[in-house]
C-alpha cells in the first residue's frame, strides 16, 4: 500500500511517498534518503521500500530540492534546504506514527552526508534513531569537484555546472562553499552501520576507514566486488540483509572489515 503527499514548510515543498504493509502491522518507521542526482523512485529507494514493508515497517521516501518530482528548482538546491527537507519529513513521519519509537534511516551517498550534517537535530526529536549509511560521501566537497574534474579555483571561475542526472540540475559554487563549511569527518553520537562497496570509484576507501576509526561503536562492512551503486549480482541482497539486521538488532553477524 503506497500513497503520495506533498509536505510544505515555509518555502519548502517536499514530495513524499509512504509505503506500509497491507496487514497494518508496524514496528518501525524507515526513512529512505536518496543520493546526489537520485530520487525517491530510483532503484535503491524503491527497492528499500518494497523490502522494508515486508518487515513490519512504514517507509517514507522523498525528493530533495531539484531532484525527482520536487517542484523546487535549481536555485532552491542548497545544503540548508536539503537538511530542512530531511527534518520536515522526519517530523511528519513522527506525527503520523507517534506510537513507533524507532526511526530507522537508510541514507546513501550525498543523502548520507546530509543525514550526518542533520544528525544532532534528528536526535533531538522524540524517539530513537538507528542509522545505516551506504557509500557515504564523507568528504562531499572533494567528491563534488572530482565528479567534474575541477579544482576549487576553476569551479569558482565557472560559478556553476550542470549535473547530468535523470533530472539534470545546476550546482553553484555557493553550494560547494556550504559543503566546505560542514565537515562530517567527526565522531557521531550514535553507532551506525557503514556499508561500502569494495570497488567504489567515487568514495575513497581511506576516508571510509578514517570515519570508522572515529566512530568506534559503529560497524563497517565492505561488500566484496561492489561498485558505488551496488548493481553487481548479490550486492543489493546483501545490503538489504545487513540493513534488516541493523534495524532489528543494531548489530550484524559479519566481522567488521576495515
Amino acid at each position: 500500500m503506497e500513497k503520495s503527499v506533498m509536505l510544505t514548510q515555509g518555502e519548502l515543498m517536499v514530495p513524499c511517498k509512504i509505503s506500509a504493509p497491507e496487514d497494518g502491522r508496524l514496528q518501525r518507521i524507515v526513512l529512505g534518503v536518496h543520493g546526489f542526482g537520485g530520487s525517491a523512485n530510483d532503484v535503491i529507494q524503491s527497492g528499500l521500500a518494497e523490502e522494508m514493508a515486508l518487515f513490519d515497517s512504514v517507509v517514507f521516501r522523498f525528493d530533495f530540492p531539484a531532484h525527482g518530482e520536487s517542484p523546487m528548482s535549481d536555485r532552491d538546491f542548497s545544503l540548508k534546504n536539503c537538511v530542512g527537507t530531511l527534518l520536515e519529513v522526519t517530523r511528519f513521519a513522527r506525527e503520523q506514527y507517534p506510537q513507533l519509537e524507532d526511526l530507522c534511516v537508510f541514507a546513501t551517498g550525498f543523502g548520507a552526508y546530509v543525514t550526518l550534517v542533520a544528525l544532532e537535530q534528528l536526535l533531538a526529536l522524540p524517539g530513537r534513531v538507528k542509522l545505516v549509511v551506504q557509500t557515504p560521501s564523507i568528504r562531499m566537497d572533494e567528491t563534488l569537484l572530482a565528479m567534474r574534474g575541477l579544482t576549487r579555483e576553476t569551479f569558482w571561475a565557472l560559478d556553476r555546472f550542470t549535473i547530468p542526472a535523470a533530472r539534470p540540475f545546476d550546482v553553484t559554487y555557493s553550494f560547494y562553499e556550504e559543503l566546505t563549511e560542514n565537515s562530517v569527518m567527526a565522531p557521531c553520537p550514535i553507532p551506525m552501520l557503514i556499508l561500502q562497496g569494495e570497488k567504489d570509484a567515487y568514495i575513497r576507501m581511506a576516508d571510509i576507514r578514517q570515519f570508522r576509526e572515529l566512530n568506534e561503536g559503529s560497524k563497517l562492512v565492505i561488500i566484496p566486488g561492489a561498485s558505488h551503486r551496488f548493481q553487481e549480482e548479490g550486492a543489493w541482497d546483501m545490503v538489504l540483509d545487513l540493513t534488516r539486521d541493523w534495524f532489528e538488532f543494531e548489530q550484524v553477524l559479519l566481522t567488521d572489515w576495515s
